[in-house]
């Protein structure tokens, strides 16, 4: 991978591990379910990452790296993705069958992918061409971000509405256009990353501009879940200011 990837990689995963110890403060104060979840997603990541960057950072050569590194952090990754599944699902479907049904489709869809990954020898996972295994695990990686950027700009038009009608809180209302936000950012990420790994198999050079794209918005989407989380006094005034007021939300007298 390009060096400016992985630089980029090792400060996501160090902002990664920042926000995950936070929510798990968060999850040890409230003892609510979605924020255990997204917590032990946070720290997954940052553990692949970790797994991913370390070595290569020591030795600064892929080839000097030992696989089990790059398998575990695809495994740590995997298992992030599965975790931040039961969190949506927690979160917006809780009482949906078809959602549990989604939630099993993408861990066999993760899992089996890495196994076959794992049986052909594609430690790494950036071998689209070589490797069929790769699309399975690429579905797994690709549908919880889909999904969340489904599901957070559903739910933001439907209490937008409510916010009109001062039946909704306007931070409640921004949380979930920025859930959305997030998941799409997180869409276009798997995107190019695998533009990248097509790249690199069809010229066997790894894509600069691709590189720093990646870490760009690898940053982007964890900012946006700090904001979630833990808005600033400055953003929550900011959001306050643009709702309609009740007196504009009421509806006209008869």
């Amino acid at each position: 991978m390009d060096a400016n990837a992985y630089v980029g990689e090792a400060i996501a995963g160090l902002v990664y591990l920042i926000v995950g110890v936070r929510l798990f403060r968060l999850s040890r104060r409230t003892r609510q379910l979605p924020e255990t979840l997204i917590a032990a997603s946070f720290l997954l990541w940052t553990l692949s990452y970790a797994l991913w960057d370390i070595p290569y950072l020591s030795v600064g050569e892929e080839d000097l790296v030992d696989p089990v590194y790059s398998y575990g952090s695809l495994v740590a990754l995997g298992s992030g993705n599965v975790v931040f599944c039961f969190f949506i699902r927690a979160v917006f479907r809780p009482g949906d069958r078809w959602a549990g049904w989604l939630v099993a489709a993408i861990a066999l869809s993760l899992f089996a992918g890495l196994a076959g990954t794992a049986w052909i020898g594609d430690w790494e996972g950036i071998r689209p061409l070589a490797n069929p295994w790769y699309w399975l695990e690429l579905f797994g990686s690709f549908a919880p971000s889909c999904w969340m950027c489904a599901e957070g700009i559903a739910h933001y038009r439907k209490t937008r509405r409510q916010l009109k009608l001062a039946l909704c809180d306007p931070m409640a209302c921004n949380r979930f256009l920025l859930w959305g936000i997030a998941g799409a950012l997180w869409a276009i990420l798997e995107g190019i990353v695998t533009a990248s790994d097509l790249v690199y198999a069809y010229t066997g050079q790894w894509s600069e501009a691709l590189g720093f794209a990646i870490g760009l918005f690898e940053i982007v989407p964890i900012a946006l879940t700090w904001l979630i989380f833990f808005p600033p006094p400055a953003y929550r005034r900011w959001v306050a200011r643009g709702a309609p007021s009740r007196a504009e939300g009421s509806p006209p007298a008869r």
